[in-house]
């Protein structure tokens, strides 16, 4: 028999409406293969309006609406600022998937949003970084209280399977460092200075493409890359740190000089992110480091991400995105979804 899996989205921009078209296009393929149905049967926004049915959303026409007018054209309009605290509380949403945008200062409200959510018995996801960076002790604690998944695979390196090889695959390992390169707009930035480009105009090229944070000081700056830091050391480390906890240096003072500086010493820049744990203490970096042509990372390039594990038993594994797209990211979305799945067989 098919199971029929709920959603409640909180946020509906370019990650959300890709998850749309992934449910439309694979509805039958996992109904066959996996006896698995999901229907969207909320959808709450801060500017597009909300959508709330109880059978299932029409997707194509909320994707058609947004084509034409930028907003839902909804069929009752006082759902028009339906919020997402309620939307937690709906008898009807079975997951809540939070995918509004990162709050940087405190993670808030998208922590507040997944902490009613496991409250009221969801199951719970999150491609935003906030909450993991801020409030993962908090979230993790309420939702083993509860019963409840809590998954996050798309914070850190889009769909790239992070979490999952931590969780699922490394067992029995300690994991006692990581290092990495976690930004895509500064290493697009970087590689593009590299190539002779400019700073201002890599960053102006970054924008056309679409992939900086609308507000870009996020990413400039290392704010971005200082909560997926955190997000990490969180899951890994139980470190219970914020992102303003992360020693932080952003590319802002990066010049062409530095790059030809670096390039005659046969060696590149790059934004390193890394974070260490001992006996005492743990610690975050991000920072604009350069190193040889010969170590891996240096061949990261692009819009391309990586990370590298060292652990106690199963030496030093690497892990690369190459040129990530957002239906990557989506997928990350996707992956959670069919762990919470098979928690129908086993706890999350």
């Amino acid at each position: 028999m098919t199971k029929m899996i709920k959603l409640g989205l909180i946020g509906f921009g370019n990650v959300g409406q890709e998850l749309a078209r992934i449910l439309i296009e694979k509805e039958e393929d996992w109904a066959n293969n996996y006896d698995v149905s999901f229907k969207v049967t909320a959808v709450t926004t801060l500017s597009k309006g909300s959508l709330v049915n109880e059978t299932g959303i029409d997707l194509k026409r909320a994707l058609a609406d947004l084509a034409e007018a930028g907003v839902f054209s909804n069929i009752n309009p006082e759902l028009t600022s339906f919020s997402p605290l309620e939307l937690t509380q709906l008898t009807f949403v079975d997951v809540v998937i939070e995918i509004s945008s990162l709050n940087i200062e405190s993670g808030r409200p998208a922590s507040d949003h997944l902490i009613s959510a496991l409250k009221h018995g969801k199951d719970v996801i999150t491609a935003n970084k906030g909450p993991i960076a801020f409030k993962y002790h908090e979230l993790k604690t309420l939702a083993s209280e509860m019963n409840r998944c809590l998954l996050f695979e798309g914070t850190v390196m889009d769909g790239t399977p992070i979490f999952n090889l931590i969780r699922e695959t490394l067992m029995g390992c300690k994991i006692n460092r990581f290092k990495g390169i976690l930004n895509s707009t500064t290493n697009y930035i970087l590689t593009e200075m590299a190539a002779g480009t400019p700073y201002e105009l890599a960053l102006s090229k970054a924008r056309d493409l679409g992939f900086v944070e609308s507000d870009p000081s996020l990413d400039i700056d290392g704010w971005d890359a200082a909560a997926k830091v955190a997000a990490l050391m969180n899951v890994i480390f139980d470190a219970r740190i914020t992102p303003h906890q992360v020693e932080r240096t952003g590319i802002t003072n990066i010049r062409e000089e530095n790059i030809r500086n670096a390039e005659r010493e046969g060696k590149t820049i790059r934004l390193i992110c890394e974070g260490y744990r001992d006996e005492n203490s743990c610690r975050g970096k991000v920072s604009p480091v350069a190193i040889s042509l010969n170590d891996s990372l240096a061949l990261i390039r692009g819009t391309s991400s990586a990370l590298t594990l060292t652990t106690d038993l199963a030496g030093e594994i690497t892990i690369e995105s190459h040129n990530p797209q957002i239906r990557q990211t989506a997928y990350a979305l996707i992956s959670d979804l069919f762990s919470v799945i098979n928690k129908y067989f086993r706890q999350c």
